[in-house]
């Protein structure tokens, strides 16, 4: 049996004390150990554990005191392998704080004792808030200086991998905007740009590459000079293309040049409309964030943000984002959560090590519910039947059952890839000075007088109110030569009720059909002061008359009269043959025409399906739209029975009436016209066609609405059965 030897007591002790200040300075050193003094330190082991406890305290001129004078640079001058002060400082605070480092944990100290030389191995696990817990394994080497131990140190103390010259990098991962699509047809995506580029190390003749590249590329030899000189890792990006701007001559005579290359989508984004003009007042476009002041880009920048974190990538006045339309409607859903990488970048460029990476969320697709092939026969049919620079309009096609848009159009439009790509001024004040405003969306922010569209609406309050019924007939020997003055209501001291725009043979007695079928404004003019202000204003309240329809984009705020007008029966007669003051956007009165062909419910249009995302190779349901009610049983099933037939009869080439030039064959429509002035000299006017198919199926029930801002000339009056007819036709 192998006998011990003793050991001297106080010796004993010593050895003790020293494994245990050990195990507790290694075991764990937080930020709040005390600060580092600058006294010698009397051996490297103390040395090394000293510059240790400042690192971990963030006390980094006490860990700069303890280097070696090799490493150290206390002069102005750069040297290499040397770091200053400030340098040294930076370095640490600039990585920690980029990594969130809380706290450093050390242990596994391994000391190898020398009297000039001191070596160590340890390990540590640095406390990231945003990479977790990092841990490495380290080297360490104490010298002995003039009597004094100090720190041999290199960036490989920060991590092992690092070398001098090797910084750390922070960058993102932009997550891709989602993408709008209808029918699976891209509306709006994020596209790779084609990158024309140079590889310098295959440049042989720097003078005779730019000279060839220069007229290519369309670019000074300043310019193409200026990017050579920002080469990362053998590329330089000399020009970027949109996907059909490169074309293929110049595309092969760049490549006969030996130091160039092309790249399809691997060094940047950018987003492209395929369709250019098509839908372009609805889906919007991307750019800058909108800023005329400091603080106007701030406030943009706050309501961006709101909600954000660093994390999920902040906008900054760099960003592009949606500036109308579904694109800044939905910027939230489209735009996504950007990645991050933390990254050791060598001297030359490149990636030495990730520290950390956190991928990008890309943005929601939307899917609209819009029919393509529909749309684009809307937008042929459009610019087919508008001529001159006279004519605009807009048209809505939805289902009047559920709500959902199925086409829409606001005309003239423009290409939203001019805004993507950065239009010109000349570009741009074209838009803003052309006579028929191209850039303004008529379907969603046009307000009109809806005209005799109105009188659907007047026939079913005068119904549901019992003031009227079918078959009340007013008394035509009122009228002289097309006018009525009203004689019930004291003394009438204002101009005259006009019978209608254009005369008809009527026949017989004036009762709710015949006016109807050839539009009379003196018959609804007359049912409006029969119901009286109070109760016709509060049924049209009803209907929605005085409330901001919901739909994905901004609608504006329609009304029937001005905030300070005071109501006087001409103004109420008005009002009862869509005159007077009420205004309309063309969305909303779709919508409101709707409840006749929907029970008398008004349903919530939309043209957003859902919000999808790419999960792998699935796509999966973020959100979908389900089918609500704007506005429930503002007509009864009785008035609507009532009318329906009439409007039927308003289309019926037999019958003479104002919609008989619509003729669609596949279906029988009902449906409203109207006319309202637009001036005083009445040299132009809005011509309105509302109507719905009868008698089909939920799935191809259709109520299209056209709006056209005409010269009140013959020849253009027509016109909106020609849109209307292609848009109800069963087969289109």
């Amino acid at each position: 049996m192998m006998k011990l030897k003793h050991m001297n007591p106080i010796r004993k002790i010593a050895e003790i004390r020293r494994a245990l200040a050990a195990v507790l300075l290694f075991v764990l050193i937080l930020p709040g150990t005390a600060g580092c003094t600058q006294a010698p330190q009397r051996t490297g082991q103390a040395a090394i554990e000293h510059f240790l406890s400042c690192i971990a305290a963030k006390d980094y001129a006490g860990a700069y005191a303890l280097l070696s004078a090799s490493v150290r640079n206390d002069g102005e001058e750069t040297k290499s392998n040397r770091v200053t002060e400030k340098e040294f400082t930076d370095k640490y605070t600039n990585i920690f704080d980029a990594l969130g480092i809380t706290a450093i944990e050390y242990s596994n100290l391994s000391v190898t004792k020398g009297e000039i030389l001191c070596k160590a191995t340890f390990d540590a696990v640095y406390a990231s808030e945003v990479a977790g817990n990092m841990g490495n394994s380290f080297s360490l080497l104490a010298i002995r200086e003039g009597g004094e131990w100090c720190i041999e140190w290199s960036p490989a103390l920060i991590f092992p991998e690092m070398e001098w010259g090797d910084t750390v990098r922070v960058g993102t991962l932009s997550a891709e905007r989602g993408e709008i699509l209808a029918d699976g047809t891209l509306l709006a995506a994020t596209v790779g740009t084609i990158s024309v580029y140079a590889a310098p190390s295959k440049i042989e003749d720097e003078a005779l590459f730019i000279a060839q590249v220069s007229p290519l590329l369309g670019m000074t030899e300043e310019e193409i000079t200026k990017a050579l000189k920002k080469e990362y890792n053998d590329v330089a990006i000399l020009k970027q293309y949109y996907s059909d701007e490169l074309s293929g001559s110049v595309a092969e005579q760049l490549l006969l040049v030996p130091g160039v290359g092309i790249d399809y989508g691997n060094y940047g984004v950018q987003r492209e409309y395929p369709y250019g003009s098509l839908l372009a007042h609805l889906i919007g476009y991307v750019g800058a964030v909108p800023s005329s002041s400091k603080e106007e880009l701030e406030a943009e920048l706050d309501a961006l943000n709101a909600g954000r974190t660093e994390q999920d990538g902040l906008y900054t006045a760099d960003s592009i984002v949606g500036r109308l339309g579904l694109e800044k409607q939905y910027e939230k859903e489209l735009r996504g959560k950007d990645g991050k990488l933390i990254y050791i970048r060598t001297a030359e460029g490149t990636n030495r090590r990730t520290l950390y990476r956190l991928d990008p969320e890309d943005g929601y697709d939307l899917e609209l519910t819009i029919d393509t092939k529909l749309q684009q026969r809307l937008e042929e049919v459009m610019e087919l039947v508008l001529f001159g620079d006279t004519t605009a309009g807009a048209v809505v096609v939805m289902n009047p059952l559920t709500g959902a848009v199925q086409a829409m159009n606001s005309y003239p439009s423009y290409d939203l890839n001019l805004f993507t790509r950065g239009i010109s001024q000349k570009d741009y004040s074209a838009l803003l000075n052309d006579p028929a405003k191209p850039l303004i969306n008529r379907v969603t922010q046009g307000l009109y007088p809806p005209g005799s569209t109105m009188k659907a609406f007047t026939g079913a309050a005068a119904l549901d109110l019992g003031v009227l019924d079918p078959e009340y007939a007013f008394d035509d020997s009122q009228i002289e030569d097309d006018y009525w003055t009203p004689t019930e209501y004291g003394a009438w001291i204002w101009t005259p009720i006009k019978r209608t725009h254009v005369k008809y043979p009527i026949g017989g007695p004036l009762n709710m059909r015949k006016a109807f079928i050839h539009s009379d404004n003196i018959y609804f003019a007359n049912a409006a002061l029969l119901i009286g202000w109070e109760a016709f204003e509060d049924y049209m309240e009803n209907i929605g008359f005085t409330e901001r329809i919901s739909f994905d984009i901004s609608v504006a705020q329609p009304q029937l009269v001005n905030e300070d007008t005071e109501m006087n029966y001409k103004l109420l007669a008005d009002s009862g043959y869509g005159q007077g003051e009420i205004l309309v956007t063309p969305l909303q009165l779709a919508a409101m025409f709707s409840a006749l062909a929907n029970n008398g419910n008004i349903a919530v249009p939309y043209v957003v399906e859902g919000i999808y995302r790419e999960n792998g190779i699935k796509y999966e349901v973020v959100e979908r739209h389900e089918t609500s009610l704007w506005k429930e049983n503002v007509i009864s099933a009785a008035a609507i029975e009532t009318i329906t037939p009439m409007l039927k009869d308003v289309v019926d080439k037999e019958l003479n009436g104002t919609g008989r030039q619509l003729r669609v064959k596949s279906c029988v429509v009902a449906a409203k016209t109207g006319t309202a002035e637009i001036g005083n000299d009445k040299s132009r006017e809005i011509s309105w066609f509302v109507g719905y198919r009868t008698g089909v199926s939920d799935e191809d029930a259709r109520l299209v609405l056209v709006m056209l801002e005409i010269p009140a000339e013959t020849k253009y009056t027509t016109l909106k059965f020609d849109i209307a007819r292609t848009m109800l036709e069963l087969d289109t």
